[in-house]
């Protein structure tokens, strides 16, 4: 290891190639036609979707690091001294970045992402930067069943999930993520989660189809991922973006449309395309402050706090789970 890397250390626990082609096969088999939004990001998704936070329609991240910067001292003062700081889809850390320099008892940083080149590059920069902290980076599905690493210390927990990536599963599979977080951490832990709220569908239309169609190159990547790593033969410039916001589930769908009847092959198997046939990539729900709670509570969690950024686009809740052997926060034998 060289002498930039040992100031970090990764643990590679991705998801081997024969548990990618067989989540394709599977999704692809469906009807309609679906593919798990973790295939976005291999590096080139994930330099895509750094570009695509930068674009003026995307407000999501703007507003997520504008609450960052102003609840700097409440949260300080909510989070334990010293804590563990665990993210889960970390990608570029410029999020992490805000909450290092505003969180000093963080004394420790673990980065859980699907992508290893990211993980490399952010804690490269963020290990440069803070040279009194520890660094360890996870490269996991989070999204599965997921156990912390044995190695980081046993300070309290604030787990961390940016981004409103909480969306990108349907109400009951968000549930259960949130229930198995809720399991593995202790009422002395807490979750810093950002949550993207429901507003006017026009701002939700172009946040998810930018002018320059970077968004549109993000989700055609799939496709050319799925070439490299299965062994596919998508013609990839001859699918379309599409997204479009479902308010009657609140929820944006993104969508790659085929441009005429085709098959595809994957490792011996043959998929048969219509014409205007779509693909399934990503749902991002979009919840009201209340509905987000209300689902929090159901998981097992306490909300003790969440704050918005000026336009009340999106939101930041700190949440600790309830103590073990309670119901919403209550002994079992007082209820």
């Amino acid at each position: 290891m060289n002498q930039e890397r040992s100031r970090y250390h990764i643990i590679d626990r991705q998801p081997k190639s024969e548990d990618i082609l067989t989540e394709v096969l599977d999704g692809l088999s469906q009807r309609p036609k679906r593919l798990p939004p973790k295939l976005f990001y291999d590096a080139q998704g994930s330099l895509l979707f750094e570009a695509i936070t930068k674009q003026p329609e995307y407000y999501l991240t703007r507003a997520e690091q504008t609450i960052l910067d102003y609840i700097q001292e409440p949260l300080q003062a909510l989070v334990p001294h010293p804590v563990t700081l665990i993210e889960l889809g970390s990608g570029s850390g410029a999020k992490t970045r805000q909450l290092l320099r505003h969180l000093p008892q963080a004394t420790t940083y673990v980065a859980i992402d699907i992508s290893l080149d990211a993980l490399h590059s952010a804690l490269s920069a963020l290990s440069q930067e803070f040279l009194h902290r520890q660094f360890i980076g996870v490269a996991a599905d989070y999204g599965a069943a997921f156990s912390l690493p044995q190695t980081i210390d046993k300070n309290p927990k604030l787990l961390v999930y940016l981004g409103s990536t909480l969306g990108n599963f349907d109400p009951p599979e968000a549930q259960e993520f949130l229930e198995r977080w809720a399991q593995t951490l202790s009422s002395c832990d807490a979750l810093l989660i950002g949550i993207d709220l429901k507003k006017q569908a026009s701002i939700l239309h172009h946040a998810y189809n930018d002018a320059k169609g970077i968004t549109a190159a993000f989700n055609r990547n799939v496709l050319a991922r799925i070439n490299r790593e299965c062994g596919a033969n998508f013609p990839v410039n001859h699918f379309s973006h599409h997204a479009e916001y479902q308010a009657q589930n609140g929820r944006i769908a993104m969508y790659l449309v085929s441009h005429y009847a085709h098959r595809v092959s994957i490792a011996g198997h043959e998929f048969v395309f219509e014409q205007g046939e779509r693909i399934l990539t990503e749902y991002s729900y979009k919840y009201t402050i209340t509905e987000f709670q209300s689902l929090a509570r159901q998981a097992g969690w306490i909300p003790l706090a969440v704050w918005t950024d000026p336009r009340n686009a999106f939101s930041l809740h700190y949440l600790r789970p309830f103590p073990k052997g309670t119901k919403d926060g209550i002994h079992e034998n007082e209820i």
